[in-house]
């Protein structure tokens, strides 16, 4: 698996498309973090923005293309009798820490460039990347049509993204005269987006930015044991998309 890791790194280093995402995040947030030195909370603002726009996104849509256009190469693997564990993690593998590695260079160097300590931001941005490219093969792996399995990945990312928030709200103003704690609560957990949004807004204090879902979740796990659970709720996203998308693609018939 390790072979495979390396391949798939060397190879998705040498895309176009790869220098073209760390290209954008140094350029977009260089300037976010030129136009807003003089105010840190508002270009930390910005950056997560951008950062949850982008990362999701990039990752879901790179992810599926790199899927599908090795299917042929992969079944050559298969005929060499080489497992499908090693086929599906050493390319999910491989391709998580090419494009971590475009992230953190992009946003990294442009906060290095301009002195701002965004850490927790990078954390997010590597973990996100995990989630949504596991998210990508799950579904690469039970859809056959790519054009499907597209279309659907991106309507994931609206759902995640947009639609995700409006339904809160509208819940939360819908049923606000019933105690909605408990279940707002647990949908906090189910959109790993707002989630990684609660987690760097908690740790900044932006409150602005925290709307119910975040104002709820200080609620009961300001702090550090939030964070800490945040991050477990968003390694177990990695976790589940990855184990169900092997157990796909090892019944795949190619």
């Amino acid at each position: 698996m390790k072979t495979l890791a390396w391949f798939e790194f060397k190879e998705t280093i040498r895309h176009r498309w790869w220098l073209f995402y760390s290209i954008s995040l140094f350029l977009l947030s260089s300037l976010i973090l030129y136009i807003g030195s003089s105010e840190s909370m508002r270009a930390n603002a910005s950056l997560l923005n951008l950062v949850l726009l982008l990362v999701p996104l990039f990752s879901l849509i790179f992810g599926n293309m790199c899927f599908c256009e090795s299917l042929p190469f992969q079944e050559i693997l298969i005929a060499l009798s080489v497992s499908r564990f090693q086929i599906y993690f050493g390319k999910l593998v491989g391709l998580f820490l090419a494009l971590s590695s475009a992230f953190v260079i992009g946003i990294g160097f442009s906060a290095w460039i301009f002195w701002s300590d965004i850490f927790l931001l990078l954390l997010i941005g590597i973990l996100l990347t995990a989630i949504f490219l596991s998210i990508a093969f799950f579904l690469s792996a039970t859809i056959d049509r790519k054009e499907l399995a597209l279309g659907t990945l991106l309507i994931i990312w609206l759902f995640f993204f947009l639609i995700y928030d409006i339904l809160i709200m509208q819940i939360a103003l819908i049923f606000g005269d019933y105690p909605l704690e408990i279940p707002m609560f647990i949908m906090i957990f189910l959109n790993p987006i707002d989630l990684a949004r609660i987690l760097f807004t908690i740790q900044l204090d932006l409150s602005a930015m925290m709307g119910y879902s975040g104002a709820l979740f200080q609620k009961y796990l300001g702090g550090f044991f939030g964070i800490s659970i945040g991050v477990i709720a968003l390694s177990i996203w990695v976790i589940l998309p990855s184990f169900f998308g092997y157990i796909f693609f090892q019944e795949k018939d190619f």
